[in-house]
This record gives C-alpha cells, structure tokens and sequence, in this order.
C-alpha cells in the first residue's frame, strides 16, 4: 500500500475510532465540515481545490491525502489540483515545495489510478 492510500485509510478509521468515543462532538464536527463543503457560492470542487492549498499550506499530512483523493472524485484535474498547489507555495514557500514535490505528487499518482 502507497503512503498516500495508508494516510486516507488511517485517518478514516481514526475518524470512526473517534466518532464512537466522542458520539457528541465529532459527529457534529463532521456534520459542520460537510455543511461547510455543499455547494454554494463556490462548488464542491472549487472548495476541495482551496482544501487542497489549505492542507499544502499547513503541511497536515493526512489532510493533503484526504483532500487530494476527494478533490479528483469531485472531477478536479492533476493540473488544477497543481495550481491550487501553487498558490499554496507562493504563501508557503519552501516546506509548501517539499509537500507538493513529494506527497502531493505520490497522491495524485495514486489517486488518479482507477
């Protein structure tokens, strides 16, 4: 299994693992997280290409997978998904570079698989 893909799932069971321990608040955090996520002014996959640069800028590991996975099942393509990860670098600078360079290619690479 890719880094990317053990990333995903890892933090999908911890989500679940969570959600049973925590019946209160984590559900209604990802309650709010999908309200925040419906289309709107922006679509979906506009959101997802701004949780991308978001995830990219505060370097969560978890967050580039989850996102990067969501945002190409939303119908975003590898070049939109690498600007969105430009304008990340151009905040972010160099640590933004290495977790595009890196993880978010291996993402992309694994996640563009059918």
């Amino acid at each position: 299994m890719t880094k990317a893909r053990e990333l995903a799932q890892d933090f999908k069971k911890g989500m679940g693992t969570l959600s049973a321990a925590m019946p209160e608040t984590i559900p209604a955090l990802v309650n709010f997280m999908g309200v925040a996520a419906k289309d709107g002014a922006l679509t979906y996959r506009e959101k997802e290409l701004i949780a991308i640069g978001v995830a990219l800028y505060t370097r969560c590991p978890e967050c580039i997978a989850v996102h990067c996975q969501k945002a190409l099942e939303a119908g975003c393509t590898r070049a939109e998904i690498l600007e969105a990860a430009g304008m990340a670098i151009v905040f972010g600078g160099g640590p933004v570079l290495g977790s595009s360079a890196t993880l978010l290619l291996e993402c992309l690479d694994e996640f563009e698989k059918k």
